[in-house]
């Protein structure tokens, strides 16, 4: 991630009647998080102080409090193209407003074009994930508006993840990751080394969890070697405590699967409610269950699996398998172009005792969203459905019976899109701020 700062001078709009105990107020803005900036000031001597700031009066936020006499504080969660104000506060003063205008989005931001219908809205925030050079995060909310956004230095690698901290999880290349939150701190980093992720990426009760390649040595079919997948567990201090791999526990010539370099292609993985790890496989079209402990595998789901399966039950080349509950899970069935030329969200019941699997529900993308490749889908708001159709570069809502609610157009492409599930994320982390106050609160009165 790039690290250096283009100095902005700030202009002085007003003044107030109050000491100004503040001094050099200048503005650094990092290259690599176009939604945060900093506010560099000193101070006569030590001393607490925290910035308020706003583009509404009715909208404040709050930086963390600085207890220092040459300060450097944080004003996250900017919108592009805006006007903002703030004012440094102290427990014995406050300092001149200051107004400043936030960046336009740079010119390699993809493009977003949104037809919705009138009387749908939601209350959280889209995050996406380009997977262009260079790479961009960014959340919008329903009304396709940018709340926040990040800027690499490079094209990020495909795994990304909701964290559990007001945080997101990426990677900066194919052996590291992290778990940053929104307003730019790093909770966590690790360089995998030899482990090179794939895919996906998630965190559960303090442990991460990703997929990797491991291979095996075959000769024939043109290749040297066959590629498979494994799991890699590491812990919140960065120590590997288990991994796993596919060709420990099955020989490829011993299977029914194609023989082919890219053998397994596992593309999604989650932690289901005893713990075990549910991946999905896409050239087997098939979900496994393996037991996080013994690396067993516990059931395979699909065509030629462990359970008995209709017709309209099979789905191929699917991705994002996920539990809504202890009880369901979903995934996004791509479809195939020999076999089904249609996307859909399928969501289903297993019962591992008597071994049967039951589809709970079934909905179906229009056939000009059919997305052979990548792609997602999650349920929202309890009756709704965000996929992301990704080979038609394409975001949508629909509700249960597939009718479109909310359609985003670009010209990128997203691997997934995920839903924030609050759409005041940023004032709840800003609540956490306002607690920590030292000064009186009838000072915070009088500041605004």
């Amino acid at each position: 991630m790039i690290h250096r700062f283009l100095i902005v001078i700030i202009i002085i709009i007003s003044s107030c009647n109050k000491k100004n105990e503040f001094k050099n107020t200048s503005i650094n803005i990092p290259n690599y998080n176009h939604s945060k900036y900093h506010i560099n000031f000193e101070t006569t001597k030590q001393k607490k102080v925290q910035i308020s700031y706003w583009d509404d009066e009715n909208n404040k936020l709050f930086s963390r409090i600085n207890n220092s006499s040459k300060h450097d504080i944080e004003l996250p969660f900017l919108k592009p193209s805006t006007k903002y104000s703030f004012k440094i506060n102290s427990s014995s003063s406050y300092s001149p407003l200051y107004t400043f205008q936030t960046r336009d989005l740079p010119d390699f931001f993809p493009t977003l074009e949104l037809k919705k219908d009138s009387s749908f809205s939601f209350d959280g925030y889209l995050l996406f994930k380009t997977q262009t050079n260079p790479g961009i995060h960014f959340m919008i909310d329903d009304l396709g508006n940018i709340v926040w956004y990040s800027v690499a230095d490079s094209t990020l690698s495909r795994p990304f993840n909701l964290g559990n901290n007001f945080s997101y999880l990426s990677q900066s290349n194919k052996n590291i990751f992290h778990e940053i939150r929104y307003d730019g701190d790093t909770i966590f980093s690790k360089n995998t080394k030899e482990n090179t992720l794939h895919h996906d990426i998630l965190i559960n009760d303090s442990i991460y969890v990703a997929l990797t390649y491991e291979y095996i040595n075959h000769k024939g079919n043109g290749f040297d070697s066959i590629m498979g997948d494994g799991i890699v567990v590491y812990d919140n201090e960065g120590d590997m405590i288990w991994k796993w791999n596919i060709f420990d526990h099955v020989d490829p010539l011993s299977e029914k699967y194609i023989i082919r370099e890219d053998w397994s292609h596992a593309n999604a993985i989650d932690v289901d409610k005893d713990g075990s790890y549910l991946v999905s496989f896409r050239n087997f079209d098939q979900i496994w269950k393996i037991n996080s402990k013994s690396g067993d595998i516990i059931w395979r789901l699909g065509i030629n699996g462990d359970f008995k399966f209709e017709e309209n039950d099979f789905f191929y080349q699917q991705h994002a398998i996920h539990k809504i509950d202890n009880e369901k899970y979903m995934l996004f069935d791509n479809g195939s172009s020999e076999k089904r030329m249609t996307s859909r969200a399928l969501i289903f019941n297993i019962d591992e005792d008597d071994k049967e699997y039951k589809m709970s529900k079934s909905v179906f993308l229009p056939d000009n969203l059919f997305s052979f490749k990548q792609g997602s889908v999650y349920m929202i708001e309890n009756d709704k459905y965000l996929f992301a159709s990704s080979v038609n570069n394409k975001t949508v809502i629909t509700n249960e019976n597939g009718e479109i609610l909310w359609n985003l157009s670009s010209d990128k492409s997203f691997y997934r899109v995920y839903y924030v599930d609050n759409k005041n994320l940023f004032s709840k982390i800003n609540e956490d701020r306002v607690k920590v106050l030292t000064f009186p609160f009838n000072i915070i009165d009088e500041l605004f």
